[in-house]
């Protein structure tokens, strides 16, 4: 009995040192009584509450290279209550064919499908290879849960991202005149992604009536569901984002949610820290709220200005419908590197020809830079770090708290 009453005494009174080394400064005094109060989810429950009023969630990531929010997302399909397919900003159009194959596939050894895996990522993107690891952590995942599920319950995953092959580009010219498209019709290529998801969505509907239910992964604005008017001619029916697009296609039925992260240029915390602070004081808990009526949706939104002044100044409410707290910034994890992937010699010579292409210069110019050397090393094995400046960030999240 003694021992019961002795670590209950150690535990209030840790509790109460706690709370009063961290107290909330005044100004977000009103977020923090919101999140002690609130009534709100675990994410995954959020997601799947928001699912039953809506057959489109659009996630808004944070970063591309950001693991544990792939942990999140895996957990979710996991669940015998998802019942949609993945949509997502990475990844060419054309290469979901060979995705799909690959996700329907039964009894691969390991070593079989890491070979799918890797053939796979040699032809996912336009750039000469896509280096961030959570798609492949992703992709592994969504084979891992089809094992255990029916043939017409498995998950399938359709990539948006503009048709791209590495085997029409032969010259330098090519790609340029690619490069520059992309640089210059940002707009285009929300267009096009959103026009991608509506077909390939409209056809799992139509191939399977029991995917009606789309998860949408969007990096940046292309997730940014609504976009502020642009005041030199606010009636100008613009689409700036391939989540507005979905959503202006679908409005009764896509819910934008935004996942905490950060601004990455220059880098920097979410309205100015106070959130992650306000969060920081109620335990760092993973939670999911809509934003409506919140104090975190009245707060003007401040992670994208959209070209400067010429756009109107919203709160997070006319950006997003909802909010996901998972993981403070100082457990981010950024994971590079695609195990074995320069194993194979011919990838190898893809590679510097890509490499040429790319910079201008020959193969035999890439093969001798230890630049290119040493960038083949480095992305063959995974590599998992922090994210750049964390003293900044913490320094930012600490001036709202009193201690």
């Amino acid at each position: 009995m003694k021992k019961v009453i002795l670590v209950f005494i150690v535990l209030s009174i840790s509790t109460l040192v706690y709370s009063q080394s961290l107290q909330p400064n005044d100004s977000i005094k009103i977020f923090v009584d919101y999140l002690t109060n609130g009534n709100n989810l675990s994410p995954k429950e959020y997601i799947f509450q928001s699912f039953e009023k809506n057959d489109i969630i659009i996630l808004s990531e944070r970063h591309h290279k950001e693991l544990k929010q792939y942990e999140l997302i895996a957990d979710l399909i996991k669940d015998d209550r998802f019942k949609g397919n993945i949509y997502t900003e990475v990844g060419v159009f054309n290469s979901k064919k060979q995705i799909n194959e690959f996700l329907k596939k039964e009894g691969l050894s390991k070593e079989e499908k890491e070979t799918e895996l890797l053939n796979i990522y040699k032809v996912l993107d336009f750039f000469t290879i896509w280096e961030n690891y959570n798609y492949y952590y992703l992709l592994s995942s969504i084979y891992d849960i089809n094992q255990k599920r029916k043939e017409n319950d498995k998950i399938f995953l359709f990539p948006l991202d503009v048709e791209f092959s590495w085997g029409s580009i032969k010259c330098p010219e090519q790609y340029k005149m690619f490069h520059d498209m992309m640089e210059t019709s940002v707009i285009s290529r929300n267009e096009i992604m959103g026009k991608h998801f509506i077909r390939a969505y409209q056809n799992s509907k139509k191939n399977n009536s029991n995917k009606t239910k789309a998860l949408v992964i969007l990096n940046t604005y292309h997730g940014y569901t609504k976009t502020p008017a642009f005041l030199p001619l606010p009636t100008m029916p613009n689409i700036l984002t391939t989540a507005e697009f979905i959503y202006k296609t679908y409005p009764n039925v896509t819910k934008g949610i935004l996942l905490n992260g950060y601004v990455f240029s220059p880098i920097k915390l979410v309205a100015d820290g106070k959130w992650d602070a306000a969060f920081k004081l109620n335990g760092n808990k993973n939670l999911g709220f809509d934003l409506k009526n919140t104090p975190f949706g009245t707060t003007i939104f401040d992670m994208y200005n959209f070209g400067g002044n010429d756009y109107a100044t919203v709160n997070f409410e006319n950006i997003f419908d909802g909010f996901i707290f998972y993981t403070p910034f100082e457990n981010f994890e950024l994971a590079v590197g695609i195990p074995n992937i320069f194993n194979d010699k011919e990838f190898v010579e893809e590679f510097y020809r890509r490499t040429a292409i790319l910079k201008n210069i020959t193969i035999e110019e890439a093969k001798k830079s230890k630049e290119t050397k040493a960038y083949i090393e480095n992305v063959n094995s995974l590599k998992i770090g922090k994210i750049q400046k964390l003293d900044v960030l913490t320094k930012e999240l600490n001036k709202w708290l009193i201690k």
